[in-house]
């Protein structure tokens, strides 16, 4: 090994990084939204989280002798803007926002409101349903282009290759813009008429928390409350979060979760019916049997009392 090569430890270079970045960043405050993601509170009261946009996710920390500057709770899929600045933590060779100052979004600030209108209405928290007994065919809910669909189908007919399931019904709408809400809502009532829709599925890929807002929509909940069919949401990937998965029957989160919760409902419909295909038989069989037992039996007492009349004359 050449002496002129140059060698630093692990310490070295992150306190390297941590001028490097520190100096284009520290003190140098901003406002940054996103959405809260896997936060923690410390047993000394400081709050970890991360802050979340898109695909593009960094670490933040709001120390104990801030937090009493914020006004409402903290918790996960909160949409927010906070107010820092960037320092460096050697020990991870991690970039972090050091915290002074967060707010509430409009958007999560519509939330609550739609939330607290529901709740107004006597909507919410809304009784969920149990799944259909029997399931004849399941409706879905979602774009035409969505990439949601092959997700779904791919692994629903994996699922279908180990047993019959229920066929799929299709209502295409629009997921985003200004008309989707009113798309989606008549999607909705349209399997909730067909009578033999037992199951619907609402489903779409993941995106930018404006792309999921006619999912918010008050409009959307109430359709979603008042249908009458057992509701799954699969809407967006595993860290997004809307309010129609709040009033749904059941949440998944992904779209192909939801394939795999509906095929396994099927699933367990074919054994139910199976069970009482089974047991149906039977029963009638013990019904037969008792029928002509308690036929015998007055056949045989009418003949001892025929036989006693003509012992007396």
């Amino acid at each position: 090994m050449s002496s002129s090569e140059n060698h630093r430890s692990i310490a070295q270079i992150a306190r390297t990084l941590r001028s490097i970045i520190e100096a284009e960043t520290l003190e140098h405050y901003f406002w940054v939204g996103g959405r809260i993601d896997r936060l923690y509170k410390s047993d000394l009261g400081h709050v970890y989280f991360e802050l979340v946009d898109g695909d593009s996710r960094i670490r933040c920390v709001l120390w104990e002798e801030r937090t009493g500057h914020i006004s409402f709770d903290l918790k996960n899929h909160l949409d927010v803007e906070i107010y820092g600045d960037v320092n460096f933590y050697e020990r991870r060779s991690e970039a972090r926002i050091n915290v002074l100052k967060i707010r509430q979004t409009d958007d999560t600030i519509r939330a609550a409101s739609a939330i607290e209108t529901l709740r107004a209405e006597g909507l919410f928290p809304k009784e969920k349903k149990e799944p259909p007994a029997i399931i004849r065919r399941i409706g879905i809910v979602t774009s035409r282009s969505s990439r949601a669909i092959g997700d779904f189908e791919t692994t629903y007919q994996e699922a279908g290759r180990r047993a019959v399931l229920a066929p799929l019904s299709w209502q295409y709408t629009l997921l985003e813009g200004e008309r989707a809400a009113q798309s989606i809502i008549d999607g909705i009532n349209a399997h909730d008429a067909n009578p033999e829709v037992d199951v619907i599925a609402i489903i779409r890929g993941g995106g930018r928390t404006e792309n999921l807002a006619p999912f918010d929509e008050l409009d959307v909940l109430r359709a979603i409350i008042g249908c009458s069919k057992y509701l799954v949401t699969g809407i967006g990937h595993h860290r997004d979060h809307v309010l129609a998965d709040d009033v749904a029957d059941y949440v998944v989160a992904t779209p192909t979760a939801a394939a795999i919760h509906v095929a396994d409902l099927c699933m367990r419909s074919q054994d139910s019916q199976a069970h009482r295909d089974f047991i149906a038989p039977r029963k009638m069989r013990y019904s037969s049997l008792a029928i002509t037992l308690l036929l015998l039996i007055a056949l045989g007492s009418l003949a001892l009392l025929a036989y006693a009349m003509i012992q007396y004359l």
